[in-house]
């Protein structure tokens, strides 16, 4: 299956090939980011990194942003 996943950190779209039931886990994997960098969204829906992945998804991985 392909996604289309927006990377907010390096301001980048692209376009990933996953094996079916593939989820927000093994995408970031993949793409060597840590769950605790991101927030992922789904569709426009914010979700876990459980959520399973369907062929023409559309992820936006949102970088995580704290300060003090």
């Amino acid at each position: 299956m392909r996604i289309k996943v927006f990377i907010q950190r390096i301001g980048e779209t692209r376009l990933i090939e996953l094996e079916e039931n593939s989820n927000i886990e093994k995408l970031l994997k993949i793409l060597g980011i840590s769950p605790s960098e991101v927030v992922p969204v789904k569709n426009g829906i914010i979700v876990t990194e459980k959520e399973v992945l369907r062929d023409g998804d559309e992820i936006r991985l949102l970088s995580v942003v704290s300060g003090g």
